[in-house]
């Protein structure tokens, strides 16, 4: 009885009989009848085969719009491929029905899939409105993708990161936000590690300045390398609101920031003038300007920080 009913539920589908359609996906709701709507085609010979077609296959083929919205309003797999791969909107670009194209794009129909001949929807129709139509959805798709791959990156998902990542359709890694922030600039804001790390690895670049043309300095790295990083001091000029800019012995050690008023000072460890923490800390500095470079810490305090004119200053801002 249930395998008659779905017959039934595909040849009307087939044949844009879409009261008894309707009538189905009442009672379905209603629990009266319980049809699989992503149920597949048993029947068909040779090469004009609908074996394995669903039954939104069917209507997308043969155009049948009003099918079509009924059977996407009940829910039914909008991306489900037939046995050669083709999905409904493969079917619909292929015949050609620009109105049941934007129909399935309405509901989140992928334009990226590719069918058993490697070929996405877009390659199988001539038709340049239905190609507009599908390079806009892939342009869409794609940004849909970075913004997950930056929202991942900003709140530390590392699964959702990864997959991003490693999938066929993967965002481009050097996506950039509103402000032109990559997943990198993002992750090491928020002092994600594992992502920082992750990133790194999958060839992120940490030389790519954003819409400000700040560089990023990977700070963040020291709250949990600390024990491994080499102490690095020396003079660097620093910034006050009230005193302006001044000259400190300045010491980077065991993930803190520490700054004195002279190098012996430091090394009797009195008058210290600061110090800071460099978890979740991040450092931009402008290309314009080799010796400046700006310290932002995890309680959002500024520091601002010259190297010394005389000095060798990229080579010390980059030690620094």
């Amino acid at each position: 009885m249930e395998e008659n009913t779905q017959d039934q539920f595909l040849l009307f589908a087939k044949e844009g009989n879409c009261p008894p359609i309707q009538k189905l996906l009442h009672s379905r709701r209603d629990k009266t009848n319980l049809v699989d709507i992503n149920c597949r085609c048993k029947w068909g010979k040779g090469s004009k085969s609908t074996l394995g077609w669903t039954a939104l296959h069917l209507a997308c083929n043969s155009g049948h719009r009003d099918v079509v919205e009924e059977l996407l309003k009940a829910g039914v797999d909008v991306n489900v491929q037939d046995g050669i791969g083709d999905t409904p909107l493969h079917k619909a670009a292929y015949t050609g029905r620009k109105e049941i194209v934007l129909l399935l794009l309405q509901y989140n129909a992928c334009a990226n899939i590719i069918n058993g001949t490697a070929k996405i929807p877009k390659d199988v129709t001539d038709d340049d409105e239905i190609i507009t139509m599908l390079e806009a959805a892939e342009r869409r798709e794609m940004r849909r993708r970075e913004e997950r791959l930056l929202e991942a990156a900003r709140e530390g998902d590392l699964s959702t990161l990864s997959k991003l990542i490693s999938a066929k359709e993967a965002p481009d890694i050097h996506c950039r936000d509103s402000v032109g922030n990559t997943p990198l600039h993002c992750a090491a804001y928020r002092g994600q590690k594992h992502c920082i790390i992750k990133l790194l690895k999958s060839g992120a670049s940490s030389n790519i300045r954003n819409s400000n043309s700040m560089k990023l300095i990977l700070f963040s790295f020291l709250h949990f390398w600390g024990n491994e990083v080499q102490k690095v001091e020396g003079p660097l000029w620093k910034s006050s609101r009230f005193l302006g800019w001044r000259s400190y012995w300045v010491i980077i050690e065991n993930g803190k920031i520490s700054w004195y008023p002279t190098q012996a000072d430091a090394q009797a460890g009195v008058r210290k003038q600061g110090c800071k923490s460099l978890s979740q800390a991040y450092c931009m500095v402008k290309p314009w300007d080799h010796c400046f470079f700006m310290l932002r810490c995890i309680d959002d305090t500024v520091h601002n920080f010259k190297v010394p004119s005389k000095m060798d200053s990229i080579a010390t801002r980059k030690a620094s």
